[in-house]
């Protein structure tokens, strides 16, 4: 009988120490094939969605899928704070065949990224589908007016700067400039040329007060691709 009640008891124990136990779950990250990645990047659902490239430079420069952003994974975890914007965005990782991605991935999770799709395969299950890669770089204009707001009549002052998703300078490049007084069409102002720096630079003034719309737009080339910028301009009397 003091058996029987002791057997029970080392049981019970057992029981109650499971029931207890934290959840250990698998891998926070989640693993999707190439087919998967394509839908979510082509479905237009997911408008904050980040592909990220963890393979080298050298491996980027031979062809990427289009919009991804470059950071080996041996410089993930240095350079964390780039992607801090994106915590709780959809994050698409990949690399050549799988395993670096993987590992990149583990390093997302352990920053507290929430939403972390690891490709199965790389980029070469992604080219194996049809799917299409680029040789070129997205590019990123920054736009400034000063005074803004201004009046009629007066200097105003345009400066901007086309670099690459690299952070360096787009140079030797022409920029077109746009502007609206909303909501009427577009009307185009003048072509400027960047600097070595990448920067351009415009003055002029505008003699009717109103609400205006600048656009500077980059059209792109066989090397990089298009990219535009939207400033608002007020003139007042």
């Amino acid at each position: 009988m003091y058996k029987r009640i002791l057997v029970v008891s080392c049981l019970f124990v057992v029981l109650t120490s499971l029931l207890s136990a934290p959840t250990v779950n698998a891998l926070p990250y989640t693993d999707i094939t190439a087919e998967t990645a394509y839908q979510m990047i082509t479905s237009g659902a997911y408008p904050n969605l980040v592909i990220l490239d963890v393979r080298t430079r050298e491996e980027f420069d031979t062809g990427h899928i289009r919009k991804a952003i470059l950071i080996p994974h041996t410089e993930l975890e240095q350079r964390i704070d780039e992607l801090a914007e994106h915590k709780d965005h959809e994050i698409i990782v990949y690399c050549r065949l799988g395993g670096r991605s993987a590992t990149a991935s583990g390093i997302l999770d352990a920053h507290n990224f929430s939403k972390v799709y690891n490709m199965l395969g790389g980029i070469e299950a992604w080219k194996a589908q049809g799917y299409p890669v680029t040789t070129s770089y997205l590019t990123y204009i920054f736009l400034s007016l000063t005074p803004n707001p201004a009046k009629t009549g007066q200097t105003i002052f345009l400066r901007g700067i086309l670099i690459d998703q690299f952070s360096n300078p787009v140079a030797n490049e022409t920029v077109k400039l746009y502007y609206r007084n909303s909501p009427s069409l577009w009307y185009f102002a003048l072509a400027l040329k960047t600097n070595k720096y990448g920067i351009f630079v415009a003055a002029g003034s505008v003699q009717k007060s109103g609400l205006y719309q600048i656009c500077a737009y980059y059209p792109g080339s066989l090397a990089y691709e298009a990219s535009y910028e939207f400033a608002i301009l007020i003139v007042q009397t």
